[in-house]
């Protein structure tokens, strides 16, 4: 399996905005899978943000990081939004898995395109701890 990801959530101001961005081991989840969709000659490619909790009613972020949201169901979560800032418009969706001691981001996956395959970008591992913590840090912006 090999060492866990490190996962931070950014707190970062875009058009007046507070989003929430997913960085995972130091680099922006909007970059890493823009360019991994580049890469694949996806079209369109990228067109990502992060989460905007003033614009769209997640829930809890516990509920909405560890999958448990009310959009999507299921145990998946988006983790990103389109660009245009409205989530249900392009989101990047993940399955999570949480465990004792890890939480697993599997299944990724562009809703909207279904037969685009990730596989290539991989599952991205977390320890505990360190999610929770992270979730624990942006907590206040989505209730």
């Amino acid at each position: 399996m090999g060492a866990p990801h490190a996962l931070e959530l950014r707190a970062v101001t875009v058009d007046g905005l507070v989003e929430v961005v997913p960085y995972v081991d130091g680099r922006s989840l909007v970059d890493l899978v823009g360019g991994f969709e580049r890469s694949r000659g996806y079209s369109p490619a990228g067109a990502y943000g992060g989460l905007v909790p003033a614009y769209f009613r997640y829930g809890d972020a516990a509920h909405q990081w560890y999958g448990r949201g009310r959009t999507p169901a299921g145990g998946h979560a988006w983790v990103l939004a389109c660009d245009c800032h409205e989530a249900a418009c392009w989101p990047f969706e993940v399955t999570v898995d949480a465990g004792a001691t890890t939480v697993a981001w599997r299944d990724l996956t562009q809703p909207f395109r279904p037969e685009w395959d990730y596989s290539g970008l991989g599952a991205f591992t977390f320890d505990r701890a360190q999610y929770d913590e992270a979730v624990r840090r942006v907590a206040h912006l989505f209730s």
